[in-house]
């Protein structure tokens, strides 16, 4: 086989090797040498199918770097797979920093790979960015007061800050891929976990809801109740619900101040509304209750009547007993009276020894009968010192033309004309109109 001939073949071969259907990637020598006579010739064909099985190793070489196999190994005198060689160990390279973000090393930087070692770095500086901002958020949220839970869109607990493991006095190993509604459904009986029977706080999670109560109760792990103000906020992932946000705040100490302050306005608006002597309800109060009364009956034509009552001689207890002996009376006849009437009716001590009650849907004559009732229930009770005392009694009954002065003088000058007709006593004062000429009549003259 001469020169020539082997030319040939080699161009017969190439053209056949490179067509686009062919897949075969085995790049062989065609001519057999062997075949080749001439020495000159024969020592060309050898080089030539050294040439051709390096291009062989190369291209299987090159295919396995394709398939993610960095272990592959190729000849050390194999010239054509040498760039494959530097781009298999800035490949593996990659491969050992890519471990090393992945176990938090963000100080890698590539400078290796031409584009897309512009990119991996952006992608770290972006990382950087992301790891700086979780520890900022970590740190606000180890300082924050508040308890703050992380849940998935199942309700399962993925994370809690540490304010949330005090209160609940768990680990977060105990209590991670709970059930967050679970964990803190427990709650006391005056506040039932949901009135519909469902779970409020697992239905927000899942519906993508906000939700928020401040009558929740929270399970500690010792089963200690604890009373927090709790809100839910949903978090979103591709436009759907992915989980919420639950933060809550022990409010004990609130409830223990809400409780005290509330205690201390009842103490002081009793004070303000209530005779500190008797107990019953003072002259200030009664006028803020006899206004309202006063609407009420003039929009409802609602009957309403008045008592004014006074002790009959009481400067003589005092003189003769003493005040302390005079209290007692006072706090005695408020305690009879105070029994003796209906929850509706307004008892208030108007001053000194003076007394009124206001009877709301009563009559003047309903009114009259009260009066003569109490009369003779003070007169025939025991006071000890003295054991008997006596009341007389003015009634008036409201008029829609009345105001309040008119509507306390005419119970006021019935109760001085009882007094005037010699004390013990019931009168009643009907209001000016038509059928008292005009005028006011003492119209009630008590039996003997």
């Amino acid at each position: 086989m001469d020169a020539r001939q082997i030319l040939e073949q080699i161009n017969s071969y190439l053209i056949d090797i490179m067509q686009f259907d062919n897949g075969n990637s085995e790049f062989v020598f065609p001519v057999n040498i062997e075949d080749v006579e001439n020495q000159e010739l024969r020592e060309i064909c050898r080089r030539l199918t050294l040439f051709f099985n390096m291009i062989t190793e190369a291209s299987d070489y090159a295919d396995q770097l394709a398939q993610g196999n960095l272990q592959v190994k190729a000849s050390r005198n194999n010239i054509i797979a040498m760039p494959l060689k530097g781009l298999q160990a800035s490949l593996a390279n990659l491969t050992w920093q890519v471990n090393q973000v992945a176990s938090g090393d963000l100080s890698q930087q590539l400078y290796f790979l031409g584009e897309f070692s512009h990119s991996f770095n952006h992608m770290i500086d972006s990382l950087r960015e992301k790891q700086v901002l979780e520890q900022r958020l970590k740190i606000i949220t180890e300082l924050v007061g508040e308890g703050i839970i992380l849940a998935d869109s199942e309700g399962r607990i993925v994370f809690a800050n540490p304010e949330a493991l005090k209160l609940l006095e768990y680990s977060f190993t105990e209590i991670k891929n709970a059930f967050m509604h679970e964990l803190i459904s427990k709650q006391s009986s005056e506040y039932p976990l949901d009135r519909t029977g469902g779970n409020l706080l697992l239905e927000a999670i899942k519906e993508g809801r906000e939700y928020q109560e401040d009558k929740r109760f929270i399970t500690c792990k010792s089963g200690l109740l604890i009373p927090v103000l709790l809100i839910c906020r949903p978090v979103y992932k591709n436009d759907s619900p992915d989980g919420a946000v639950i933060a809550f705040r022990d409010i004990t100490e609130q409830n223990k101040y809400l409780h005290s302050l509330e205690t201390i306005n009842k103490s002081l608006e009793n004070q303000a509304t209530t005779d500190p002597l008797t107990g019953i309800y003072n002259r200030m109060k009664f006028n803020d209750i006899l206004k309202r009364e006063m609407l009420r009956s003039k929009r409802s034509t609602a009957s309403l009547s008045l008592i004014m009552c006074d002790i009959d001689h009481f400067k003589r207890v005092n003189d003769t007993f003493g005040h302390s002996a005079g209290d007692a009376v006072l706090k005695r006849l408020s305690k009879l009276v105070s029994e003796s009437i209906r929850k509706i009716d307004c008892f208030a001590r108007w001053g000194g020894e003076e007394f009124v009650i206001l009877l709301p849907d009563t009559a003047s004559g309903g009114a009259v009968q009260t009066a003569e009732k109490l009369r003779k229930k003070v007169e025939s009770f025991n006071f000890i010192e003295p054991e008997t005392i006596t009341l007389s009694f003015g009634v008036s009954h409201f008029s829609p033309d009345d105001n309040r002065a008119e509507f306390i003088n005419r119970a006021d000058k019935a109760l001085y004309a009882a007094k005037g007709s010699g004390r013990n006593r019931v009168r009643y004062l009907a209001p000016a109109g038509p059928e008292n000429n005009g005028g006011e009549r003492l119209i009630y003259e008590p039996p003997e």
